[in-house]
């Protein structure tokens, strides 16, 4: 919902992008749209998702004319589906960047449809040439998911990240490097209008377990961490090489 806000995130995304010559990003739970617009700027292409429709529609009026940027109203599982389709089809072979960050969970489903995410993962099976990025992830005790006494943690989705590529090496990021922006620093560092949905979400997250949340990094090669301010995922695993 708001990587923009991460000042870390962004640098390590774009240290991704030219690593890894990155022309697709392509998110899930788009929500209004505000994340999607500052990538836009970013990469040659860019999609989303949102199954919202209040939302849906916010999104595509702040992306309206942008000619690179594509929102979908579908359930992010339909959504990565489709693209894998489209992406085989084209016979395409580049690495993309998705960034997971559909978080949505029903108190009354039963246990196997309370994260979204493990939906996505296993969508994303046997798709090696991604990078993914996971939101709200709990890492060295920055802020994340926790429903019913379950986190956003490795031991949750282990199984259907190793599916997706068992080569995957694992970072996350932590609270040594801690930078947001402010509504001084949006448009004059990142491009960002100060409207109201932006300003409301720099609002919002107004204290330490809102502000910095953690981000799991799912990278098909080892990275050199004195380039890239990550550490390697305590207690998961780094690919079959570690």
């Amino acid at each position: 919902m708001c990587w923009w806000f991460d000042k870390i995130a962004v640098k390590q995304t774009l240290k991704l992008r030219d690593k890894f010559n990155i022309s697709t990003y392509i998110e899930t739970g788009t929500f209004r749209g505000i994340n999607i617009k500052f990538h836009s700027y970013n990469f040659s292409e860019v999609l989303g998702c949102e199954i919202n429709n209040g939302y849906y529609r916010t999104a595509k009026g702040r992306v309206r004319n942008l000619k690179n940027v594509t929102i979908y109203r579908q359930t992010s599982p339909e959504f990565l589906a489709d693209f894998r389709k489209k992406y085989r089809k084209a016979k395409r072979r580049d690495i993309v960047l998705i960034y997971l960050d559909a978080h949505f969970y029903n108190p009354l489903a039963t246990s196997k449809d309370r994260w979204v995410i493990l939906k996505e993962l296993k969508v994303l099976k046997g798709f090696k040439n991604c990078i993914i990025c996971i939101h709200d992830f709990d890492c060295a005790g920055l802020g994340h998911l926790c429903y019913n006494g379950q986190s956003l943690d490795y031991s949750l989705i282990k199984k259907d990240i190793l599916d997706v590529n068992p080569d995957f090496f694992f970072y996350t990021n932590s609270r040594r490097f801690r930078e947001v922006h402010s509504k001084q620093t949006i448009r004059r560092v990142i491009g960002l209008a100060s409207d109201e949905d932006t300003l409301e979400t720099i609002k919002y997250h107004n204290c330490d377990s809102l502000k910095y949340r953690g981000i799991l990094y799912c990278i098909p090669e080892r990275l050199d961490l004195k380039e890239f301010k990550l550490v390697k995922l305590r207690g998961g695993k780094n690919g079959k090489r570690s």
